[in-house]
């Protein structure tokens, strides 16, 4: 139990209640989880115990009282087609284990994802699996206030010390831009994810550093920051046409990315991949239906999803106590949108 050194005492739950202004039983049935309660008050509540540091010993315990064979699963755009493989992969490892999955879409607002951890908090699951959506420093300490094991998916969160699923965001992106360049292009224009998120910002990474390594200069007329959707992927490369700016290719961070900048050229005119090479990053299944088939960096997304299940689990269980990083290696498949395969007859 926390001790309260200006009045030489234990914290109680009582003191809790003063800090929160709300009454012992309120307390109670929030630690315990017997009753709905909106997510300010339970903010408010876990707030006082984190201040008074009642956590983690006695929160937890109460936390484990009952089991909800619960995970809550956190995702910022269930329309990109990169989430449905890894909400499968979740579904399917979590259904083995016995768990059901909360899914919680944000569309990529700070508000919703900070509604959903409360939401996910006063449900009482047993774990989250977390794809940040925005930088917003709350909503992260938040989460990691609640005293439920945490797994990040997919991308990185600085200064959270959880385990995390991720693919090599770097080695991909270095790849995609090292084939464009050994099929001889040189002005490769390059379309960014948000970069204060990890993946956005590793990518990034990855395209300078195969720039680097065969001696091409950045540079940043040829580059845009994306938001890993359609619709600024057309933006980016219309922007780029109409700046007249010389570019042969493009290396777009996520596939729906590089579909967007694709249907731009043609509405230009401009022919993929005989005019422009494209690359994008993902390999959903999309990419292999669209014409031309994408070349692409493939991420094993359905596996990453299961093995943020199994680490969950672990850390549920206690098995695992320390905080562990999977990445998995990319892989470059490559198709007809940037010149690797003749069209299909």
């Amino acid at each position: 139990m926390a001790y309260d050194k200006e009045n030489f005492r234990n914290v109680t739950i009582k003191d809790v209640a003063k800090r929160a202004e709300v009454s012992i039983a309120t307390v109670s049935r929030i630690l315990n989880g017997k009753d709905r309660v909106s997510p300010l008050l339970a903010e408010r509540v876990l707030l006082a115990t984190k201040e008074l540091q009642y956590q983690p010993n006695d929160v937890a315990r109460a936390l484990k009282i009952k089991e909800s064979r619960s995970i809550g699963l956190i995702i910022p755009d269930i329309e990109n087609p990169f989430f449905p493989a890894l909400v499968r992969g979740v579904q399917d490892a979590a259904k083995i284990h016995n768990y059901a999955v909360i899914l919680c879409n944000t569309d990529g607002k700070t508000e919703e994802e900070k509604k959903y951890i409360q939401f996910l908090y006063s449900k009482r699951v047993d774990g989250i699996a977390f794809t940040e959506s925005v930088d917003n420093k709350k909503n992260i300490a938040l989460l990691d206030s609640l005293g439920i094991p945490v797994v990040l998916l997919d991308r990185r969160v600085e200064g959270m010390k959880a385990s995390g699923v991720s693919t090599d965001n770097r080695l991909g992106a270095f790849m995609a831009t090292k084939h464009l360049i050994e099929r001889g292009k040189r002005r490769i224009a390059f379309i960014s994810g948000l970069p204060k998120l990890s993946s956005g910002a590793e990518r990034a990474s990855g395209y300078q550093d195969a720039l680097l390594s065969y001696n091409i200069q950045y540079d940043k007329k040829l580059a845009f920051i994306g938001a890993f959707t359609y619709e600024s992927g057309y933006a980016a490369v219309e922007n780029l046409l109409l700046s007249r700016y010389q570019f042969d290719a493009i290396f777009a961070s996520n596939d729906i990315m590089a579909i967007g900048a694709i249907e731009c050229l043609n509405q230009y005119g401009i022919r993929v991949p005989e005019d422009v090479a494209v690359v994008g990053f993902d390999d959903i299944r999309l990419a292999t239906w669209y014409k031309p088939l994408l070349t692409t960096i493939r991420q094993p997304v359905y596996e990453m999803g299961q093995y943020a299940i199994k680490l969950l689990v672990e850390h549920i269980t206690g098995e695992r106590s320390s905080p562990h990083e999977k990445i998995f290696v990319p892989e470059l498949m490559i198709r007809q949108s940037s010149g690797g395969l003749e069209e299909s007859k």
